[in-house]
């Protein structure tokens, strides 16, 4: 039988700084596809982050609340996704003075599956949730604008996802609703 070696095809890093600033580095240059895989990231991030969130058992109900507000809005290259959901923060090219630093890859396992992985410890409670948006607004430069309309469809179907079959805890949830998300926001 043939094992397939996960292959990396994106990396990121993501600092924190005082007052939720956050600079966040991607590197998609090993993809054929960097636009798809920089929106696959984002989801598998979030839905990383929700799982780290469940079972650190600190409260997550504000960051799925958070990301229903951006999922109502339209979505521009330099949209404010901080203001979007109503709370401070801000991306910016450099984290000073340094708080929290993190490097994750996503990577394929399998034939199709994505997972992020890294080390995400150093990144705490709101500023691990509040990280999930720095990176959101981190991609949307990169993506066409047909793309960049997908994010709102896919963070919409991921929360339907969690509030109706799939939980939080789950492993197989922090897989599962980020490629059910991307695959349905790419048909509408």
């Amino acid at each position: 039988m043939l094992t397939l070696e996960p292959k990396v095809v994106l990396a990121a890093r993501i600092a924190a700084a005082p007052g939720s600033a956050f600079a966040v580095d991607i590197d998609a240059s090993t993809t054929p596809l960097p636009e798809e895989e920089c929106l696959r990231f984002a989801l598998q991030y979030y839905a990383r982050v929700l799982f780290e969130l469940a079972h650190s058992e600190r409260s997550l109900r504000d960051l799925p609340h958070w990301m229903s507000a951006i999922a109502q809005t339209a979505l521009e290259p330099d949209s404010d996704l901080f203001a979007l959901a109503g709370i401070d923060g801000s991306l910016v090219r450099t984290a000073r003075p340094l708080l929290a630093e993190v490097r994750v890859v996503m990577q394929i396992s399998g034939i199709r599956n994505r997972e992020i992985v890294g080390d995400l410890t150093p990144l705490r409670g709101t500023t691990l949730a509040r990280s999930v948006l720095a990176i959101c607004q981190a991609i949307l430069p990169r993506l066409s604008p047909a793309m960049r309309d997908a994010v709102p469809a896919a963070l919409a179907n991921m929360n339907a996802s969690y509030e109706m079959t799939h939980r939080y805890a789950d492993p197989a949830s922090q897989h599962e609703v980020p490629e059910l998300a991307y695959l349905a926001a790419s048909f509408v």
